[in-house]
């Protein structure tokens, strides 16, 4: 038996992809796009278990099965997909691979004693900073575009690495709302940064 749907993740869904049918296939024409409903109510389970099995914490699962819908649903907004569950757990291996990396790199960073003596050798590309600052003055103008809670909630999750369960209870709010919020961050976010 699939988990219901709360009604907060529905309309998360909907501001997703608006232009997807609610009813499973919408017609001959569309060549196979589901709704994210359907998706959602027949592999978020699986998904979750996979994620617990690989990650050992269940609040840092739930984070990772909401990042796999969120980037299914910003890719099916974009693309008709044939079997989304297959392209849903590709995410999901994605995921895992960017989160091996990233602790790596953390790690890495860790051993490397910074000092006078090591100064890195590879001066910085100064087109490569002129960018990376065009995209941080953007990226801070759309933050501050965003509402006061889904601009905490989103800080919460992205600069101080909270989960989910943490931020709901530091704010008050139920997890649903904690997606929610991140999820309505990261589509304005995306949004701003695809019209730059």
């Amino acid at each position: 038996m699939s988990p219901p749907i709360n009604p907060r993740d529905q309309e998360l869904t909907q501001a997703h992809l608006d232009d997807v049918s609610t009813n499973g296939l919408e017609n001959s024409d569309d060549r196979g796009r589901f709704s994210l409903e359907k998706i959602y109510r027949s592999e978020a389970k699986g998904l979750s278990a996979y994620f617990g099995r690989r990650l050992r914490g269940d609040d840092e699962a739930s984070d990772y099965v909401h990042e796999a819908f969120a980037r299914l649903a910003r890719h099916m907004s974009r693309h008709s997909i044939l079997d989304p569950g297959h392209y849903l757990r590709r995410i999901a291996r994605n995921l895992l691979f960017e989160r091996t990396r990233r602790l790596r790199t953390r790690t890495a960073w860790l051993a490397v004693p910074l000092g006078p003596e090591h100064e890195p050798s590879i001066a910085p590309d100064q087109s490569f900073r002129i960018e990376l600052d065009d995209v941080l003055k953007t990226y801070r103008r759309v933050l501050e575009e965003l509402p006061d809670k889904t601009r905490q909630v989103f800080l919460l999750h992205r600069v101080d690495e909270l989960t989910y369960k943490e931020i709901g209870e530091q704010l008050g709010i139920s997890i649903p709302t904690v997606q929610y919020h991140v999820a309505r961050a990261l589509a304005h976010i995306d949004a701003a940064l695809g019209q730059e």
